[in-house]
């Protein structure tokens, strides 16, 4: 027994170190949604294969290393008997803390591992959690409206899709004069190219509906109009063969009527169950680094996977071998150098701008996004394709969130360019993630009954969204519960 005490006295101040870094890490690390539990415990059940190796190291060296190394040090202090240390007063009174904390170490090592632990449960959203597991909403069968029992027209000419995420790019890194939140625009040719094209409220971006702020759940809302709200039992439906079952999306819709569809992506298609969602919702062709390596474009590793320089490359050419086939395309981007923390500056990054690395690689990103855009319509396909460029989320590099006034409005960016003849774009919208699905379906001039899909609205249309019905908070409140709908018949498609 003498023996186990100091495994004890280890095992409870590694916990306590262990969960304080861990918060400490995460929060300095992320600009989390209020309840953050629902990203890590979606991130435990699906592969985390092609995570970026500063991530990897990160919380190997903070939350793990670090307090291994300081509790095996204290375990080592307080169980060497040479150890003593006093201080006094006025050469008075003595003080012997640590002959205290040596005789109470049990005691106060179990008090530091429930408060931190305490700590740690309540930044990470715990309770918050458990109060939304144990109360019910409404919201989807209220207002779901469920793709696969629609029945889609398609125009004669059936038109390509090119469908671009844009790593944490929001209408904040706008200036202030045109709704930002710096003194400059860091990406002034993708304000200037959402300018010239539609948007449906004077370019200041679209709200993250809850469950949805982090890439994996953007591109699920973007394409299927749903939340990712995933139970604490969730490895029992996630797979290579069952993810979001009943979740019907546009790769689905598309597919039916002939379309190629292709995810292109510098990272493991693999991680966060990319790969699984697109391959089982649309049979989407995965070109992803691991692609890359096998077909010989790639012989290293660099950030994520391959940059995005090199993405927009690869996509000039498997568009025109696209667009040579006799069915039309839908093809996927999502860029990766912008990612937090700091972002990767890669060989066509300048430096203009002092006020954080992210800033010139959000520059960097907005240069080569048009550029790329600008290519596209010197092509003979651009006539019938439509583009539709889109932030997945908020940035979550709390360095540069950090920088922004306290009570500014975060919204994220998008633009739609050369939709279907007759998509006339509304104005003085309000709208969230899931509207895009609709609104992307319309702008290929497919028509159905109604104005909604999954939880969006075709901002096409005159009709309300959800936002517009219900306000943010409520909404957001609403889809972040749990929901026997989603669960029944979205998780386990039943």
């Amino acid at each position: 027994m003498r023996k186990l005490k100091p495994v004890l006295f280890f095992l409870l101040l590694f916990i306590s170190l262990a969960s304080i870094s861990g918060v400490i890490y995460a929060f300095s690390n992320f600009a989390f949604e209020t309840n953050p539990l629902e990203q890590i415990i979606f991130h435990i059940m699906v592969p985390t294969y092609g995570t970026g190796s500063a991530f990897v190291k990160g919380i190997l060296v903070q939350c793990v290393i670090l307090p291994f190394a300081v509790a095996f040090f204290l375990v080592y202090v307080i169980y060497n008997k040479t150890s003593y240390f006093e201080f006094s007063i006025l050469d008075r009174y003595n003080f012997r803390p640590f002959l205290y904390l040596k005789k109470h170490r049990f005691l106060l090592a179990s008090m530091f591992c429930v408060i931190s632990l305490a700590i740690c449960l309540y930044r990470i959203g715990f309770f918050g959690y458990i109060d939304n597991l144990t109360k019910s909403t409404t919201l989807y069968e209220d207002e779901y409206v469920d793709p696969s029992q629609i029945e889609f027209t398609f125009p004669e000419k059936k038109r390509n899709l090119i469908y671009i995420f844009l790593e944490s790019v929001e209408t904040s890194d706008y200036s202030y004069d045109e709704g930002g939140a710096f003194p400059e625009n860091y990406i002034p040719e993708l304000y200037q190219l959402a300018q010239d094209n539609i948007t449906f409220n004077d370019n200041q971006g679209y709200y993250v509906l809850s469950d949805t702020g982090w890439t994996v759940a953007a591109m699920i809302a973007h394409t299927s109009g749903i939340n990712l709200s995933i139970p604490i039992d969730g490895n029992s439906y996630i797979s290579d063969s069952r993810f979001l079952v009943g979740a019907y999306s546009i790769g689905e819709i598309l597919e039916k009527e002939g379309y190629t569809n292709e995810l292109l992506i510098g990272s493991d298609a693999s991680f966060g169950g990319r790969r699984d969602y697109f391959t089982q919702h649309g049979h989407y062709l995965i070109h992803d680094y691991n692609w890359s390596v096998d077909t010989g474009l790639i012989d290293y590793y660099e950030w994520w996977g391959f940059e995005d320089f090199k993405l927009f490359e690869f996509a000039k050419n498997d568009l025109l071998e696209l667009a040579e086939k006799d069915e039309p395309f839908n093809l996927t981007l999502l860029t990766v150098d912008s990612h937090h923390m700091g972002g990767y500056t890669c060989k066509l990054c300048r430096d203009d701008y002092d006020i954080y690395s992210l800033a010139n690689v959000f520059a960097c990103t907005s240069r080569q996004t048009c550029e790329f855009v600008e290519w596209v319509q010197q092509q003979d396909f651009y006539e019938n394709t439509t583009i539709i460029i889109v932030g997945d989320h908020c940035s979550m590099d709390t360095t540069w969130g950090g920088k922004m006034p306290e009570d500014y409005q975060r919204k994220v960016y998008y633009t739609i360019i050369n939709p279907a003849e007759g998509c006339v774009p509304t104005q003085d919208r309000k709208l969230n993630t899931a509207d895009f699905y609709p609104t992307t379906v319309a702008s290929l001039g497919i028509t159905w009954k109604g104005d909604r899909l999954g939880l969006g609205t075709n901002l096409f249309s005159e009709t309300e969204t959800l936002v517009e019905k219900y306000g943010l908070e409520e909404l957001n409140r609403l889809a972040s519960k749990h929901s026997r709908y989603y669960e029944k018949h979205i998780l386990y498609g039943e």
